[in-house]
């Protein structure tokens, strides 16, 4: 791999070029689709309370939230557990929720979950906020044995294998979260 100007960044085309597709654009979509339906069918009309976990919720919830058909507010929150290190601490918010969430059924968006903890964390500090409801919807679920069980999520588009995975919100070294698809990396 080529590097780039900081040498801890590869070349951000060469992650591209070797990346092989996981799940095309029409498998995402039809994802997007089937997360909505059921959102909808769970919901029905009720005015609903979507937060997307930054960064990666991004395209997700933006997909999302064109599909769903109840009134709903849109809201996001920035959170990390990890503080720039590799070991997760308690929750911290750089951006909380900003709307009033008491009595409110809420649905938190985020792109991928992996181990769970830090989406753990985020639902647990909304429902102290006294929230009617909170559920759970993310785009990708990783599978395998770490962290909370796998079924932990309300909603799931997609499954991926326990890989790295990018596109659709999720990034490489904060490079290209704007893929309609996404893709792995090869072991190396």
């Amino acid at each position: 791999m080529g590097l780039t100007d900081s040498a801890q960044h590869p070349d951000p085309q060469s992650l591209v070029d070797k990346a092989y597709v996981v799940h095309d654009a029409a498998a995402v979509n039809a994802a997007m689709d089937d997360l909505a339906a059921a959102i909808n069918a769970h919901y029905g009309d009720r005015r609903l309370v979507l937060i997307g976990v930054m960064t990666g919720a991004i395209l997700p919830m933006a997909w999302l939230a064109t599909r769903l058909t109840m009134p709903l507010e849109m809201d996001f929150v920035h959170a990390t557990r990890y503080r720039g290190g590799l070991h997760g601490h308690e929750l911290e918010y750089r951006v909380p929720p900003r709307l009033s969430l008491e009595g409110r059924d809420v649905l938190i968006v985020d792109d991928i979950f992996d181990e769970g903890n830090t989406l753990a964390a985020i639902r647990g500090s909304v429902e102290k906020r006294n929230a009617a409801s909170v559920k759970t919807a993310v785009l990708v679920r990783k599978l395998h044995d770490r962290g909370l069980d796998r079924d932990w999520c309300d909603f799931v588009g997609l499954d991926v294998p326990d890989v790295y995975v990018f596109g659709c919100g999720m990034d490489a070294y904060e490079e290209w979260r704007h893929l309609d698809h996404i893709v792995a990396l090869p072991d190396e």
